[in-house]
Formats: structure tokens, C-alpha cells, sequence
């Protein structure tokens, strides 16, 4: 049975099904090509960068375009992007392919304020894109690295990063911290996983704090045979 969240009915919820935390992306073709495009100017793209970089994907064309701004204008330069490719595959069919797969990577943040968001989500599902949605901040992906014990709800993204600040001290948006995290990767998988099958807040599809970024970061990992290694050594 679903969990009603205290206090009445949340305006931001949407149909959950299992299918979506809780599945296994299987073996992906080292050729496959994907798109993110991700809302940060900087954390998102530094570190899909970093994690393109450290599993070699270079020649696999998983694009990183920073598009930052309301939730919406990622689901419309997905479009551009995809249209874009298309035109390039027509002419050069010999070395460009079309995106397989769409990923959107933005955050929740403050959903009562921010009108795109529902609009993104549900534009982004009838295109068949997949979600990468962090509530209530990218950062909390971070930080399922280091505490497994984080499921008290965020009042915004500049706690959750006040509070990974526990774990890096210094931390700043533009910071390089791949190699802090990279050893820890299949942790923060499974935990992001756990908290989103058994959140008190169970009726939610984005509840807080939780992200799906773990299913995006999975999938790039199953995309390179190093990464796949990597993964299975952390079990």
C-alpha cells in the first residue's frame, strides 16, 4: 500500500511504477549512443565529463549539453539535439548514428515555485525520454557516497550541499570530485535504489530527498566492459 506524506495530499505527484527504480540495465552495446543534457552549468557536466572519461566512452558520442534554466528548456534542447543528429545521420551515415537512448538530468529544487517542472516530466514521458531527477538537489547523489543514513527531507539544494560539506569540507558547485566518488559508485547505486523502493514518502515518483541519477550512471557503466568489471569488484 502506498504511504500518504503527512499533512495532505502533495500537488507533485505522479504514477509510480517499479520498473522504474528497480531495474537492471543489463549488458549495453559499447557502441550505443546516448544524449544527456543536464540543467548545471557546471557539477551535472563535470561529472557525466569525468564519469564519460573514466570508462572511456569518447567514441561511444554520449553528449554532454549544458542547457541551464527552468526544467522545460531540457526537454526542448533534447528535441533540438535529437533533430539536430538527424540531420547529421542523413548526410553522414557512415559515422553519425542517431541517440538511442534520452536522458534529462535536472533537480527538483523548489517544485511550488518552479511552473516547468510537472510540464518537463510529463512532456519528457510522452517522448519516451528518460529521467535523471534529483530531489532536492544533483548533490544528493554525492552524498549517498559517503552516508547510507540520509533520508531526512531537504528544505532546498544549498542544505544538502551544507550537509555534503560533512563529507568534503571545501566543497564548491565547480569542484572536481570523480575520484572521491568513483570507488564508491556501486553503494551509492544500491542505496539510491533501497531508498526509492522503500521511501516513507512512497506514493511520490521524485520524493525527498531521493535521485534517480543511479540509473543513468548504471546504464553508462554497463555501457563499457571496464566499468562493468568496476562495478562487480564493489559488490
Amino acid at each position: 500500500m502506498s504511504k500518504r506524506r503527512p499533512g495532505g495530499r502533495d500537488p507533485h505527484r505522479y504514477e509510480r511504477t517499479m520498473n522504474s527504480y528497480n531495474r537492471r540495465l543489463g549488458s549495453r552495446s559499447p557502441g550505443r549512443c546516448i544524449l544527456i543534457v543536464c540543467e548545471g552549468a557546471e557539477t551535472e557536466p563535470n561529472y557525466f565529463e569525468n564519469l564519460k572519461d573514466y570508462l572511456k566512452l569518447s567514441t561511444i558520442q554520449v553528449k554532454i549539453k549544458d542547457r541551464a534554466g527552468a526544467p522545460i528548456t531540457l526537454v526542448d534542447e533534447a528535441r533540438v539535439q535529437i533533430e539536430k543528429r538527424e540531420r547529421e545521420t542523413k548526410e553522414d551515415r557512415m559515422n553519425a548514428h542517431e541517440f538511442e537512448a534520452i536522458w534529462c538530468v535536472f533537480d527538483v529544487e523548489n517544485p511550488n515555485e518552479n511552473q516547468t517542472f510537472d510540464r518537463a516530466v510529463r512532456v519528457a514521458d510522452q517522448r519516451n525520454y528518460h529521467l535523471a531527477v534529483s530531489n532536492p538537489a544533483f548533490e544528493y547523489w554525492y552524498l549517498l557516497h559517503f552516508d547510507p543514513a540520509t533520508t531526512r527531507p531537504f528544505a532546498n539544494g544549498r542544505e544538502v550541499k551544507t550537509y555534503l560539506q560533512r563529507f568534503i569540507p571545501d566543497y564548491h558547485e565547480s569542484m572536481p570530485i570523480f575520484n572521491q566518488l568513483k570507488d564508491s559508485t556501486q553503494k551509492a547505486i544500491q542505496r539510491a535504489r533501497s531508498l526509492l523502493e522503500n521511501h516513507p514518502q512512497g506514493d511520490q515518483r521524485f520524493p525527498n530527498p531521493s535521485t534517480q541519477v543511479y540509473l543513468l550512471v548504471e546504464e553508462m557503466f554497463e555501457m563499457s566492459p571496464s566499468g562493468r568489471e568496476h562495478l562487480r569488484k564493489q559488490e
